[in-house]
């Protein structure tokens, strides 16, 4: 018996030790994936080159506005050229900033005709949090920036339109799935993925971290980051949106997989087009191929704004 018992507690301590370590390396995880980067981000050449000189001629107003969980987000806003109602509300990817992300396509939607807002998400560039909100908790902050253009503008009526690329397409396709307004009138989503858990998954086969970790973070996670990851999911939002989407994806994407582009295009029950490019990896697409991409979202914005 004494055998027995001194076996067991042996056993039993090794279980305990083993639980705090998983636990342990759970949280480690949890703050790999969703810490604030707080790196200096370099633009690429071709943007420095190709694009900057015009962007820094523009003359871009600073605003900002405090979340519900009372973080304060920046943004910078460019007015159109001639007075319009049409606004573009454009949403940034994990680990980069507005400008960073949105120098390909700023001139573009300009061109459009757009006012142009381009917020730093909650732990990214000139806005507060230690963590990133994955999406799930941007799709609020995203509603907060939609409620303030409307103020902004006298409350008159606006043809919103929300652009995300990567966790931004998440954001907006998350926020579609809410009770938006009538002002918001279409969305574009580049790249997104289908749900923060299926995401950080993939993100773990890539790794080879051990999957454990990821199913043992999820209760960990409410309290860690403000939400379970499980239910974070865009392809859910999107079965209940009411709002037109363009979906676009790069059919090389190995960052996020080209295959959620097609999940959330059939959950989509809106009215919603699809654009897989050729060659393009991840976030890719306008620069592979820069004249499909123009004419398919001109395309389709001009079906719901004019």
């Amino acid at each position: 018996m004494k055998r027995q018992t001194k076996a067991g507690l042996i056993v039993g301590g090794a279980a305990a030790l083993s639980a705090a370590a998983v636990y342990v390396a759970s949280n480690k995880a949890i703050d790999f994936a969703y810490k604030r980067n707080k790196k200096e981000y370099e633009l690429e050449d071709d943007k420095k080159e190709k694009y900057m000189p015009w962007i820094n001629k523009q003359s871009f107003e600073e605003l900002e506005m405090i979340t519900n969980d009372g973080l304060k987000l920046k943004a910078k806003f460019l007015r159109a050229q001639e007075n319009t109602n049409k606004v573009l509300i454009a949403i940034h990817g994990y680990h980069t900033y507005n400008i960073y992300e949105f120098a390909y396509y700023l001139k573009f939607y300009h061109d459009l005709g757009f006012n142009v807002l381009m917020p730093d998400n909650r732990g990214h560039g000139e806005s507060e949090g230690d963590y990133v909100g994955f999406g799930w908790l941007d799709r609020l902050d995203c509603i907060e920036w939609i409620t303030k253009m409307k103020y902004y503008f006298n409350n008159e009526d606006l043809q919103i339109v929300l652009f995300g690329i990567s966790m931004g397409s998440a954001t907006v396709l998350m926020a579609s799935g809410e009770e938006l307004i009538d002002d918001v009138k279409c969305i574009i989503s580049d790249c997104g993925f289908t749900s923060v858990y299926d995401e950080l998954e993939h993100g773990i086969e890539e790794t080879k971290m051990p999957n454990f970790l990821l199913k043992t973070a999820v209760p960990l996670s409410k309290k860690r980051v403000g939400y379970n990851l499980k239910e974070a999911s865009a392809v859910e939002q999107v079965k209940k949106s009411k709002t037109p989407t363009l979906f676009i994806h790069g059919d090389q994407d190995d960052f996020v997989p080209t295959y959620m582009a097609y999940s959330l295009y059939n959950a989509c029950q809106a009215e919603k087009d699809l654009l897989i490019v050729e060659g393009a990896g991840h976030a890719e697409s306008y620069k592979t191929n820069p004249e499909l991409y123009q004419k398919t979202v001109t395309n389709f914005i001009n079906k719901y704004v004019n």
